[in-house]
């Protein structure tokens, strides 16, 4: 699997979760198969152009949005904490972001009260 093809699969699996489609749903909104797409998701194919015009337009966002720069990657390039932890929280819901804020408060709550 090479880079490109995991970062666009990468960007694909944010999007469509920020957008709440399961990827049965994706697949048959695109008009490809289903298995085709978890193979693209975990970059194990090399979609055509064509074929990510048609996850584009099924997920309703520019083409670009799915040849951006990963999340990996932009988080190398992050000079702080905080940048890599935001990043990582791209692409999630709310209600999952709100779980992983209070998993992080209570892990500073248990921090100052050990010796």
């Amino acid at each position: 699997m090479n880079e490109i093809s995991r970062n666009i699969g990468d960007n694909i699996r944010a999007i469509r979760k920020q957008k709440g489609f399961s990827q049965e749903q994706l697949a048959l909104r695109a008009e490809i198969n289903g298995s085709y797409m978890g193979q693209v998701e975990r970059g194990e194919k090399s979609p055509t152009i064509d074929v990510l015009g048609k996850i584009a337009q099924a997920l309703k966002c520019p083409l670009e949005e799915l040849v951006h720069l990963s999340s990996t990657a932009r988080e190398e390039q992050s000079s702080s904490y905080a940048d890599k932890i935001a990043n990582q929280l791209q692409g999630l819901s709310v209600k999952e972001q709100e779980a992983v804020y209070k998993f992080v408060k209570q892990l500073v709550q248990f921090k100052d009260i050990q010796p």
